[in-house]
């Protein structure tokens, strides 16, 4: 596990992003972006998270296309659905929660799919009338596990349509930088758990924040981009999920 570094967004990210509650090895979101066992980088646009109505492509740090975002703004709940790159099949759809799961919680998303994950769900929700999935939820903690600052985030998946009780993910916020330029950790969720929130004995999943031009394999327009980086074994349709929603929480509480 990791260690050594008192800011997690300097240490590496861990050589698999798996843990006990992953699904499957084969088991994702979309098959067209299945897990990869090398470390991945992805490149966000600023404000990636806004429900501004506006499409934009997430891209790899080749340069590569790896799925179209299509935000969608409703007067009560916010929505937003992922694409793939050409945009003729829907991956999955982001929404916000209207009652949240627990006491210890503020602000819930909740991923769903357009096929059911296993043999026999029952869908609960539905997109413009096309039966969707429960797949994974996303909630703000209140109470933070252990004795660490910044805001909480817990994935949980679910399974069939019940909430998994460990989550798969725990990410952490760092506070000592700028407010635009704030990282974001995600780390082993059953790790966080077990070890009651010691970050140093817990593996980082994944890293997303501003990061610096020379940070990419290609040459960008920007001086400075949001970008995710993840550990080997990650779904990355999933993780780019979390990363849209912990800043969706963010700037939500922010206005």
């Amino acid at each position: 596990m990791g260690g050594g570094c008192s800011r997690p967004s300097e240490r590496d990210v861990a050589q698999d992003g798996r843990s006990t509650v992953t699904p499957a090895y084969e088991k994702v979101i979309w098959p067209g972006a299945p897990r990869q066992d090398k470390l991945m980088k992805y490149q966000l646009k600023e404000q990636f998270w806004s429900f501004s109505g506006q499409d934009y492509m997430v891209k790899d740090n080749e340069g590569k296309d790896l799925f179209k975002v299509e935000g969608k703004t409703f007067t009560v709940r916010d929505k937003m659905i992922l694409k793939s790159p050409k945009g003729d099949e829907n991956m999955c759809m982001i929404q916000e929660k209207m009652i949240d799961e627990s006491l210890n919680e503020s602000k819930t998303f909740q991923i769903f799919t357009y096929k059911p994950n296993k043999e026999g769900q029952e869908s609960t929700e539905k997109d413009d009338g096309v039966p969707v999935y429960r797949y994974a939820t996303v909630a703000n903690i209140i109470w933070n596990v252990g004795n660490n600052f910044g805001d909480q985030y817990n994935c949980y998946l679910y399974e069939d349509n019940d909430r998994s009780e460990t989550p798969l993910f725990s990410a952490y916020r760092e506070t000592w930088r700028w407010d635009w330029d704030s990282k974001v950790n995600v780390f082993k969720g059953d790790q966080v758990k077990k070890t009651n929130g010691d970050l140093e004995q817990c593996d980082i999943c994944a890293k997303f924040g501003m990061f610096s031009k020379d940070w990419w394999d290609n040459a960008f327009e920007d001086n400075n981009l949001y970008g995710i980086e993840t550990a080997p074994h990650v779904d990355p349709i999933l993780l780019v999920s979390v990363a849209i929603i912990c800043d969706a929480i963010k700037d939500k509480k922010k206005n």
